[in-house]
């Protein structure tokens, strides 16, 4: 038995290198923050039975470090209440610019300018700072964008009153922007936008879909949130092509994921 004892702290250890190596495509951070008191994305993706690595702890510690699997980091809408994990992506701001400079993309919904007025995570040359004002108004630049796509075609009306409490459906408008294509805007300002960055790119919103979703006043709200995040999913994560094996041909994680529900 003594023998064996090598080989199996040999093995754990192989173990834990190729998880930390091959996590999940989708990377989160999540908190409930004191406005909608939800989780809001955390419980989207375990509703969607949808894969991922959750480096919240990590980042209220203040270390974030992506594994070599990792395509996409969501950061959920009002994260930022927790001035701990504010700081922690402050702190990383090389660690997120590294991350999409490689390849990889990052979202970002509302967060609270009081938290988070200006986002000082991005690199050089991207400007993007948030305000106080909240709009009803929802209006699509780019219809083609695959934001609007698929699974959904979604128009316009499917933005439409929009609410959490008092809140409608832009919640924190961003004011101020520099190096970003708008794709959605609100009264002239902007409610999606995008940049590339190296071969990856930013998503900045200022509408919260994950926490509509689980914590929006009507079906209305609910339903439509969770029309966007399954379009925000299909456009970024779940349309790269996924190997099951060398011999079959390529398939994607949302036909499978429609087979389970």
């Amino acid at each position: 038995m003594k023998n064996l004892y090598p080989f199996v702290c040999s093995l754990f250890f192989s173990v834990l290198v190729i998880f930390n190596l091959y996590g999940a495509d989708l990377a989160i951070v999540d908190f409930a923050d004191e406005w909608t008191k939800v989780t809001g994305l955390r419980d989207t993706l375990d509703e969607f039975k949808i894969e991922y690595d959750d480096y919240t702890k990590e980042i209220e510690n203040g270390k974030l470090a992506f594994t070599r699997q990792n395509k996409v980091f969501f950061i959920g809408s009002m994260v930022t209440n927790n001035a701990k994990l504010h700081q922690g992506l402050d702190n990383n701001a090389g660690v997120i610019q590294e991350f999409v400079k490689k390849g990889g993309l990052v979202m970002e919904p509302t967060q609270a300018d009081q938290n988070e007025d200006n986002v000082d995570w991005l690199p050089e040359g991207l400007i993007c700072v948030r305000t106080d004002t909240d709009l009803p108004v929802f209006k699509i630049k780019k219809p083609k964008h695959p934001l609007f796509q698929a699974p959904h075609r979604l128009t316009d009306k499917d933005f439409e009153k929009w609410g959490h409490q008092n809140w409608p459906t832009v919640w924190e408008m961003i004011k101020s922007h520099k190096g970003f294509t708008v794709i959605a805007e609100s009264t002239g300002g902007p409610a999606i936008m995008e940049a590339v960055y190296g071969k990856g790119k930013f998503i900045m919103m200022c509408i919260a879909p994950d926490k509509y979703h689980v914590a929006g006043n009507d079906d209305n709200t609910r339903k439509k949130a969770r029309m966007f995040m399954e379009n925000m999913l299909e456009a970024f994560v779940l349309s790269k092509p996924w190997i099951i094996d060398s011999r079959t041909k390529l398939t994607t994680k949302w036909s499978i994921l429609k087979t389970t529900r």
